[in-house]
């Protein structure tokens, strides 16, 4: 079994959804076989949401044009029920850019 910090730097590593997914299975498992406490899974949690916030703004970017740091932030701060579903989240951070849009040209 990989010590905790191995694993959460190969978690920060990761370089698509598919492994990231790898990374909380194998976590998972540490978790039932009582390998990790309770502060680690905290720890883990946050590390993976960024990585998973991360990966899912580049896949949003790839259809929306804009700044990939507001993307981030939007997709960030997504409820978490639309972030398993591509599309849904996709409508949600178009929805956000029309939105800042709107308020932005307001400003002139």
């Amino acid at each position: 079994m990989k010590t905790f910090q191995e694993l959460v730097n190969e978690t920060l590593e990761v370089e698509d959804l598919e492994e990231l997914e790898s990374a909380a299975d194998l976590f998972q498992f540490g978790i039932e076989k009582g390998h990790y406490n309770k502060r680690q899974a905290d720890q883990f949690n946050i590390t993976y949401w960024k990585m998973k916030n991360k990966y899912l703004a580049y896949e949003v970017a790839k259809e929306i044009k804009g700044n990939k740091l507001d993307i981030i932030s939007m997709v960030t701060s997504a409820p978490n029920e639309i972030k398993e579903n591509k599309r849904e989240l996709i409508n949600y951070v178009n929805g956000r850019v029309k939105a800042l849009k709107g308020k932005m040209n307001g400003m002139k």
